[in-house]
């Protein structure tokens, strides 16, 4: 009895085994558990709902790629699949099994979707470069934390680059090509030459959480963006690479921990500064910005941005948040329309006009059968795939608006230096040829006293933030610089003498010049920041002669002399 029982149980035991393996090796029931094990991270119900299983095909699309790099018969197939296998064991796409996303509406609000996404992995922790960079295990997100409600773009994410050149440096040993086995080595030694120090030591060092701002204030054309970046630095080594090259930098040392940029190209509301910290470094186009996005609140208690950020993880590998309003987007699409003259682009303005604003707050994590995102956003996914490219579409607009700005700018600046000459040449012909001695402003402000030129605009480029001024020109209230004293009747050459031009800082490269006999020139000087520089120019390039240039950058020493007084 005992013994029929034995062998029942154990018949049983091996039936359940045959099972389980004919279970396994059904390639419908593998399906089925591949996409219940994806559909687990997502939403059902919603407006938008894609599965696609991708198992196996990296390996196809490998052969596939081989197959033809190596059609034409001018490359070496041995090399060409050496190379392809080592970029395809780098990225190890082959533990992707399924790519599941979703979208729903927010319970808790209405015009806010909820749309996730999930990438089904086939091992818990895979080897690869992309896997090391993205992270293999969620941490705090401090950064989620400093996000002001003016923020346009923002995102954070934990780095840790020595595993990813660990797999980098042991997967280009295995090649067939010398060359590419001692990469590594070369590198790393070039780096530690540059850096004073272990290379691995310096990755060590970048390990923790980086973060990026970006926030404006105004509205087109005349947005103020400023930026802030914090870098992790935990032994101290990004810090000094950066201090080593401060000269270079136009780093100014304030303090221990605060060094600024001098750098008088960059537009007014840009003061850069380099911040050190304990463990990070942080770097801010100015000292507001970093007070800002340490202040409570911020946009996560925005009440029309709160919905985005409610229920979201605090902990993951990194996040995304982008808030671009309509009326920015409308604002940057009419303004490019008028810039490019394009008369394409005017017809397409009525559509254009369509695209919304976008809000995205989004976080990944690292799941235990691989990577997960959730977003909360104003557009659902299906209309995220639409109205992405139609944002980057705007984007694109953005630089020939800038130049046509600043064209027009520097078209109106000319126009200024020009009612300044005809003041200047009035002023001439009263007082037998001479103009006004004195240098600067003081020199110009004859002309408002003497009712040459009365209108405080013509004195201001448009491109500066100087305030227009009333009553006496000051150095405060006028955008050029003026060198007095000339006499029209002993100059030999007034056509190439300078008499009045713009002040470092009113553009980044054009400098409007008005010349002594009146015509006035724009040229071309990149990087400007100082006015000796137009003398410099004038001399090498136009005929002026040396020492009319000393004499001139005299009257400098003399104009600079009088600022600091």
């Amino acid at each position: 009895m005992k013994k029929r029982f034995l062998t029942t149980l154990l018949a049983g035991a091996a039936g359940l085994t045959l099972a389980a393996g004919a279970a396994e090796l059904s390639p419908a029931a593998a399906e089925k558990a591949l996409f219940d094990s994806t559909a687990r991270h997502l939403d059902f119900g919603g407006n938008y709902y894609n599965y696609l299983s991708i198992d196996g095909m990296p390996g196809q699309f490998e052969e596939l790629l081989v197959s033809m790099l190596t059609a034409s018969g001018e490359a070496d197939s041995a090399e060409v699949a050496d190379v392809v296998k080592l970029v395809s064991g780098l990225l190890n796409f082959e533990v992707v099994q399924a790519f599941g996303s979703s979208s729903i509406i927010a319970a808790d609000a209405p015009g806010v979707y909820v749309n996730k996404s999930f990438i089904r992995l086939s091992e818990a922790q895979p080897k690869g470069v992309l896997f090391d960079l993205a992270g293999r295990e969620n941490r705090k997100l401090a950064g989620l934390k400093m996000i002001p409600a003016n923020t346009r773009l923002a995102f954070g994410l934990h780095l840790d680059p020595g595993p990813a050149w660990k797999t980098l440096s042991a997967a280009l040993a295995g090649s067939q090509n010398e060359e590419v086995k001692n990469l590594p080595a070369e590198a790393a030694r070039q780096a530690e030459q540059t850096l004073g120090c272990k290379f691995d030591d310096f990755l060590a060092g970048l390990t923790g959480e980086a973060f990026f701002l970006l926030t404006s204030d105004g509205t087109l054309p005349d947005i103020q963006p400023k930026l802030l970046l914090i870098l992790p630095d935990g032994k101290g080594l990004l810090a000094q690479l950066i201090l080593k090259h401060a000269d270079e930098l136009k780093l100014r040392k304030e303090s221990d921990t605060l060094y600024t940029l001098q750098d008088s190209t960059l537009p007014p509301f840009v003061k850069p500064r380099l911040i050190l910290e304990k463990g990070r470094i942080v770097i801010a186009s100015s000292a507001d910005i970093y007070d800002l996005a340490r202040a409570d609140g911020g946009a996560a208690t925005a009440p029309e941005l709160a919905p985005y950020f409610r229920d979201m993880p605090g902990d993951g590998l990194g996040f995304l948040y982008l808030n671009v309003p309509a009326s920015l987007v409308q604002s940057a699409i009419q303004l490019g329309a008028i810039a490019s003259e394009s008369e394409e682009l005017a017809a397409l303005q009525p559509a254009l006009a369509k695209i919304p604003g976008l809000t995205v707050f989004s976080v990944s994590r690292k799941e235990a059968e691989g990577y997960a995102g959730v977003m909360r956003s104003n557009l659902s996914a299906a209309q995220l795939q639409v109205a992405a490219p139609m944002l980057v579409y705007s984007g694109m607009l953005l630089p020939a608006l800038n130049q046509a700005r600043e064209k027009a700018r520097r078209i109106s600046c000319v126009n200024n230096v020009k009612q300044v000459m005809l003041g200047l040449t009035m002023y001439a012909n009263d007082h037998d040829s001479r103009f006004p001695a004195d240098n600067g402003a003081a020199g110009l402000n004859t002309l408002v006293k003497d009712d040459y030129l009365t209108d405080f605009t013509c004195y201001i480029c448009p491109s500066a933030t100087d305030d227009k001024g009333s009553g006496n020109l000051t150095e405060d209230t006028c955008s050029y610089i003026y060198l007095g004293g000339t006499d029209l009747a002993k100059e030999q050459a007034p056509s190439k003498l300078p008499v009045v031009f713009d002040k470092p800082g009113n553009h980044r490269k054009g400098v409007g010049v008005g010349f002594a006999d009146g015509h006035v020139e724009q040229i071309d000087l990149p990087r400007y920041h100082s006015p000796e520089q137009v003398i410099d120019y004038l001399v090498q390039n136009r005929g002026l002669p040396e020492e009319t240039g000393k004499v001139l950058k005299q009257k400098l020493q003399k104009w600079n002399a009088a600022q600091t007084e």
